[in-house]
């Protein structure tokens, strides 16, 4: 059963949309005017934003909230770029350009994807070979004449007793053009003290990325200049949550690549402490080479992007075009992503 959803049905009150079996839907608005969906089942539940990046706010599973520490409890109906109301648990950024932009770039950070107004989304109840489900999901039709014309059309899924949700994104050139994309999936994870971070095997080293702002707190930006000069000694310092020595203000983002396993995947945990369970992000490598680790931890931010996978690295529309990182797309063709997040 496929409900397709229209603005009207959000309202300050939340509101029971439909039901099936241990699923449902409430819709609301938060009180800065932003539509929101919670869908849940018996474990947990995960709270998007069908009509803004179809952005993922919040999500919690058996007890525990997953997302980010950030200043804001409620999104904000962001005009411009995403870091209006940064705190989500997930956001699709991309596509003509992703990353932060350089002096020289014209794209905002992460471009449009994140704050994308989409004009279709829909609820979907259903069974396929993974069992009972409940979906949400939509479509952004983006186009710049004599450039591009593409939509993307993401879907997020719940099943029957999980504690995890499966994330993917189709693209779809439009245009009689090939269509250069780029696409990061920014997961956000909460970081526990103490935890290891666990792995899928590497091929090769990571990148580590030395890129304090100029002009930052000093104290600060010494010591996080201090870790990355340990982490260019031995990477592996920042597989522990938590260690001594440990800086991430304003943050890091490094770049990790991993080996797939014989069907394709790789997975990247949060195992935390004394037994207490843990998180994960899996991807395939295939679809998304880079796989991201971002990492910031202040008073007011506090997140554990372990693994962003991507189409390229994180440094702008003109950093890749110059190492050749962007892909292209051939008229009419279509792509797609997977990535599966949640519980251990």
């Amino acid at each position: 059963m496929k409900i397709n959803l229209a603005n009207f049905i959000f309202t300050d009150k939340p509101t029971l949309i439909a039901e099936n079996g241990e699923f449902k839907a409430v819709g609301f608005r938060y009180s800065t005017g932003v539509e929101a969906l919670k869908v849940s089942n018996r474990r947990g539940s995960f709270t998007i934003l069908p009509w803004m990046g179809q952005m993922i706010w919040r999500c919690d599973f058996d007890g525990r909230e997953l997302a980010m520490k950030s200043m804001y409890d409620e999104p904000a109906d962001c005009q411009k770029s995403f870091d209006e109301s940064y705190g989500c648990f997930m956001m699709h950024c991309g596509l003509t350009a992703m990353g932060n932009p350089t002096p020289e770039d014209t794209h905002i950070g992460h471009a449009e994807l994140p704050v994308a107004r989409y004009q279709e989304a829909y609820l979907e109840f259903g069974t396929d070979k993974g069992g009972a489900y409940v979906a949400v999901g939509g479509t952004f039709a983006n186009s710049l004449c004599f450039t591009y014309s593409y939509t993307f059309s993401p879907r997020v899924v719940l099943r029957k007793g999980a504690g995890k949700i499966e994330i993917s994104a189709t693209v779809t050139n439009r245009k009689d053009l090939p269509f250069e994309y780029y696409y990061l999936c920014h997961v956000n994870h909460r970081p526990v003290n103490g935890s290891k971070i666990v792995e899928s095997p590497l091929k090769k080293a990571p990148i580590v990325n030395h890129e304090v702002p100029a002009g930052y707190y000093k104290p600060w930006a010494d010591a996080t200049n201090k870790f990355l000069d340990a982490l260019d000694k031995d990477y592996r310092l920042q597989s522990t949550v938590g260690v001594k020595g440990e800086s991430y203000r304003p943050e890091i983002v490094n770049c990790y690549f991993h080996k797939p396993d014989a069907k394709g995947w790789a997975i990247v945990k949060q195992v935390y402490p004394k037994k207490a369970g843990g998180v994960f992000v899996k991807y395939r490598p295939s679809e998304l080479p880079y796989a991201t680790r971002w990492i910031a931890r202040t008073k007011d931010e506090d997140a554990m992007g372990m693994c962003l996978p991507a189409t390229a690295e994180h440094k702008g529309r003109l950093f890749c075009q110059a190492h050749k990182e962007q892909r292209y797309l051939a008229p009419g063709k279509t792509f797609s992503v997977h990535i599966e997040t949640g519980i251990l």
